[in-house]
């Protein structure tokens, strides 16, 4: 997902537009029966189940903690934050934060068994500081082509639209031009590190609480809890400085992990400021 700086006065005239036409709190983008009907994709904010059962049993240990948050997790999935602008088409609302719902539908096309239309609920879409109409939509797997959705306990095995966008992070080589891995991140995050063997990045969770724990993500896509005592996180990586350019994106940046005396390098695209 590029990533370009906001203009000030810009921001600031949107702000002042999108009040003074006082939009509705509530926003349904949904118009037919059929539309109705389809399974509802909802947010599972398990990180604020995982941060009460730490005020709850404050001798929990973040092994154990990270097992609890991991069956949550299998159950009802975590909160990817999906830029869907191309889909709900709220210009208005790109670059303002308004205390707002909204339920959209969207025909997907299951790995499986045929398209199926599918109803999203989003809180604060016009969140995202860059602009992004975020979507918080509930993931075990992810990957540029694919995706697996809960809604329920059910699981839905699908194609990945290209209009559900997500910040990634890539593996790169020593000339910093050439992918060899990537990972779709759940949010604007900076990597906090790599596995040994260069297959797993480690993000950390911005959550009251929860700094015992780190996300990570795999090669294939999923996703699962870690206590961060059983990571070889080697500390802070060296940003590089001299590094290639991608033209529309002025949050680019490339950073240097050593682990069990191997180097990476890791490309994202640092949060929006």
């Amino acid at each position: 997902m590029l990533r370009k700086k906001i203009n000030p006065l810009l921001l600031w005239s949107i702000t002042f537009i999108a009040l003074t036409l006082n939009y509705s709190p509530s926003i349904s983008l949904v118009a037919t029966a059929e539309q109705n009907q389809a399974p509802i994709i909802r947010p599972s904010n398990i990180l604020d189940v995982v941060s009460n059962k730490i005020k709850n049993q404050l001798n929990i240990s973040p092994r154990e903690l990270a097992a609890y948050a991991n069956k949550l997790l299998a159950e009802k999935g975590f909160d990817y934050e999906f830029d869907v602008c191309e889909i709900i088409g709220l210009e208005r609302l790109r670059q303002i934060t308004l205390p707002s719902t909204i339920t959209y539908s969207h025909a997907m096309t299951q790995l499986v068994g045929g398209n199926i239309t599918l109803r999203f609920i989003s809180r604060n879409p016009g969140a995202g500081a860059c602009g992004e109409c975020l979507s918080q939509i509930p993931i075990l797997q992810v990957t540029q082509q694919e995706m697996v959705v809960m809604s329920e306990g059910k699981r839905y095995q699908l194609k990945r639209p290209a209009d559900f966008g997500l910040d990634e992070a890539a593996l790169v080589d020593e000339t910093m031009k050439k992918v060899l891995r990537t990972w779709q991140l759940p949010y604007q995050t900076v990597p906090e590190g790599i596995s040994a063997d260069g297959t797993k990045l480690y993000l950390a969770i911005y959550e009251e609480q929860l700094d015992a724990l780190v996300l990570e993500l795999s090669e294939d896509g999923k996703v699962q809890f870690k206590a961060r005592s059983d990571v070889n996180l080697q500390g802070e990586g060296e940003r590089i400085e001299n590094h290639p350019k991608e033209p529309g994106n002025d949050y680019l940046m490339f950073m240097g992990v050593n682990v069990g005396g191997k180097k990476y390098i890791l490309k994202y695209s640092a949060p929006c400021t």
